[in-house]
């Protein structure tokens, strides 16, 4: 009985050790292939491409981009939030993908934000033209979205749709320089605006009892003394933990 057991457990952990190495080995591999950039949260990252390509990378954010890009295209992977000036080159595309979403463009600047933890996803176009497309087999409509500037889509896997709607360049043009500013801006506004900022999801409390609106600029200020500064306007109080903002009403 002893030995049986013993057996058994060998096997389990022979079997645990080889998951373990290949989950390892996966690892190693994709270092090969990739060099990843990551953003903590609160703060961006510059990156050049070896196309002279810029991407400004939000916070809480991850890019892979391939140490060397193939024959045909010049393609990345983007977890989070990401601004892209793309160098124009006709017979070689530059391709971004996410989880959701497939973005092939020639040369233009474009917005991106796809956080894991939430449900949509969203691409602006500021300059130049771009083709938009679901990054999986859609059941309804796999059809592809051609964007102008001015032009945005949103796309929400979990209802499989993708729509296009016009955004404020300008307002993006801020973020961009890095230019956090509110002029008697509304709570969900401000609320909005600081999770597109500092890549944390915002979880509100309680119900607000008066609408007070918010003005300040901030530039690259750390989250906590904007909150201080929102907070004492709005009449709330802040807490960070496990990666996100949970703001209490009183």
């Amino acid at each position: 009985m002893a030995a049986t057991v013993l057996l058994v457990l060998s096997i389990v952990l022979c079997h645990h050790y080889q998951k373990v190495m290949q989950a390892d080995l996966a690892f190693k591999e994709e270092q090969q292939q990739y060099r990843v950039y990551k953003s903590p949260s609160g703060k961006r990252s510059v990156i050049r491409l070896a196309d002279h390509s810029k991407v400004i990378l939000n916070g809480n954010s991850t890019l892979k981009v391939p140490h060397a890009f193939p024959e045909g295209n010049r393609k990345v992977v983007l977890s989070g939030a990401a601004y892209f000036e793309i160098s124009g080159n006709a017979r070689l595309p530059f391709i971004l993908e996410t989880s959701d979403m497939k973005v092939t463009v020639s040369g233009a600047s474009f917005y991106m934000r796809a956080y894991p933890h939430e449900s949509g996803q969203q691409l602006e176009l500021l300059s130049g033209k771009l083709k938009a497309e679901k990054a999986y087999t859609s059941d309804i409509d796999n059809t592809a979205e051609i964007l102008l500037p001015g032009e945005m889509v949103m796309l929400n896997r979990s209802v499989d749709l993708m729509e296009k709607e016009t955004f404020n360049i300008q307002q993006r043009e801020s973020w961009i320089k890095g230019q956090l500013k509110f002029n008697n801006a509304g709570f969900s506004a401000v609320v909005t605006a600081l999770e597109d900022w500092y890549g944390l999801p915002v979880e509100i409390q309680g119900v607000q009892k008066s609408a007070r609106n918010f003005s300040g600029n901030f530039g690259n200020q750390p989250l906590e003394q904007v909150l201080k500064m929102f907070c004492l306007a709005a009449n709330c109080n802040f807490k960070i933990e496990k990666a996100q903002v949970i703001l209490s009403l009183k």
